[in-house]
């Protein structure tokens, strides 16, 4: 009894070694990316000119280490996605209130929330 049992849990191993096991492989088993990155923090502004500001932070981590980009938000309002961690924003009037918030999204295309909102008069 203990030897058939323990040939039929050889065959097994054997078949699944010759033939594979999507289930049982975890590099064929592929688990899609739900988990967003953090979000930006570590914001500054400076300003470059009487009409131009550079908006820098810091990067965000990802579970999967693959962040792709960053996303601009000004006065609420979505403005543009950059690579980077800065972008610069040209042609403001001078004397108004510009106010920015930062998100982050992986390849997956998983967005982060919005950094905290950092703002600045020219």
């Amino acid at each position: 009894m203990i030897v058939k049992r323990c040939l039929i849990l050889f065959a097994l191993s054997l078949v699944f070694t010759l033939f594979g096991c999507s289930s049982c492989n975890k590099e064929n088993s592929k688990i899609p990316d739900k988990v967003a990155p953090t979000a930006p923090n570590g914001i500054t502004i400076t300003a470059v000119s009487s009409s131009e500001i550079k908006v820098s932070w810091k990067p965000s981590a990802d579970d999967s280490g693959k962040i792709k980009g960053y996303k601009i938000y000004k006065n609420g309002q979505y403005v543009k996605a950059t690579e980077t961690t800065s972008v610069s924003d040209e042609g403001l009037s001078p004397k108004v209130k510009f106010c920015y918030r930062i998100s982050a999204f992986d390849a997956a295309g998983n967005e982060s929330a919005q950094s905290t909102e950092v703002c600045a008069i020219l």
